[in-house]
């Protein structure tokens, strides 16, 4: 839902990814380990020029899976990344070099001419079962920005 309706006003965008962290972390490793390609990889030190051309050195190796689901929903969300995961030979925490599991969630809060409009969804028992054999902390970022 990206189209923007000055009545009904603009959809919330929710973004969740898993990202894994580690100061010896092997990206082609982690990748062969979980059975899933990432959405992006850093190895630490690894020099890399963002689009303005700045030189960035990363302090910590990532690997970062970001769920492709247009749904707005939590649950749907983590479902997907979940069932990329599904051929996984362990759980990331167990991969050698991962110090760090994180699963992000990003939510924009929709809006309409009146401000803000509500935000609804939950993690399901499944959901929290699999975050914990995982090994995830979750962290959330929410915010609301005007059309």
């Amino acid at each position: 839902m990206d189209c923007i309706n000055s009545e009904k006003g603009s959809q919330p965008l929710v973004d969740v990814a898993l990202y894994l962290y580690g100061n010896s972390l092997d990206p082609v490793q982690v990748t062969s380990m979980l059975g899933a390609e990432p959405s992006k990889t850093r190895v630490k030190g690894e020099k890399w020029y963002t689009c303005t051309n700045k030189e960035v050195v990363p302090k910590i190796g990532v690997w970062e899976l970001t769920a492709q689901s247009k749904s707005e929903s939590l649950s749907d969300q983590i479902a997907w990344l979940r069932q990329r995961l599904n051929s996984a030979v362990c759980s990331p925490s167990d991969i050698s070099g991962v110090e760090k599991v994180e699963v992000s969630i990003f939510v924009a809060l929709g809006s309409n001419n009146e401000g803000a409009l509500d935000y609804n969804s939950e993690l399901t028992l499944e959901d929290l079962a699999w975050l914990n054999s995982i090994g995830a902390i979750v962290s959330f970022s929410i915010t609301y920005t005007r059309d």
